[in-house]
């Protein structure tokens, strides 16, 4: 077992090697699907398929190694479906303008496909969406970051992801966990309690 170790930690290096110069700054455009749900611990919880989009930058660290800070800014639509004891819909909408701030080590795989895995958070920030709720015929329809939807706007949470790059073409897959409630005292499913961001995403991308 330790052999095997060594070769796959030698071999990783050598991948590593293979590249003669890593680029220092990388700006892109990504795009993909957004699965999206919330940590809640009472009702039947549904996740909501939505999207992102927005572009990346990433910043080579050292010359020794291929380590980069990657960073960017993206449209990102979120929220969740919940049905509460059987008789209370709420479907939760929300778009945000996310910021992540991720660190990256890439592997160069023959000089043909770099592979890379990340870790970091993202900062979000609230800007539009729909909140409604229906019970018993009454229903309630209205912007999810106001006093009425009880959606707070502020969202921090952690980032890991991994992602496939071959020449200038980008793919990702990764997960977004919250660490922040996203529900105040005002909103109208406050009965559920915390509720927190969940994200499994898919990207693709374009570097320049």
């Amino acid at each position: 077992m330790k052999r095997i170790f060594l070769l796959v930690v030698a071999s990783l290096m050598l991948c590593t090697v293979s590249a003669q110069e890593w680029q220092k700054n990388i700006l892109g455009v990504r795009a993909g699907l957004n699965v999206a749900d919330c940590a809640i611990s009472v009702g039947d919880l549904k996740s909501r398929t939505a999207f992102h989009v927005g572009f990346s930058y990433e910043r080579l660290l050292s010359k020794a190694a291929p380590l980069y800070l990657e960073t960017g800014l993206q449209l990102s639509s979120k929220g969740f479906q919940l049905n509460v004891y059987g008789e209370e819909q709420y479907t939760c909408e929300a778009y945000y303008l996310e910021l992540p701030f991720m660190l990256n080590y890439k592997l160069n795989i023959k000089n043909v496909v770099t592979i890379y895995p990340s870790i970091g958070f993202y900062g979000a920030y609230g800007v539009a969406g729909k909140f409604k709720y229906e019970e018993s015929g009454y229903e309630l329809d209205v912007d999810t970051f106001s006093d009425e939807g009880g959606v707070q706007n502020m969202d921090i949470g952690y980032r890991v992801s991994a992602s496939a790059a071959y020449k200038r073409l980008v793919l990702t897959i990764g997960y977004e966990g919250g660490l922040s409630n996203i529900l105040d005292d005002t909103s109208e499913v406050e009965v559920v309690g915390k509720a927190k961001n969940q994200n499994f995403f898919v990207s693709l991308g374009f570097n320049f």
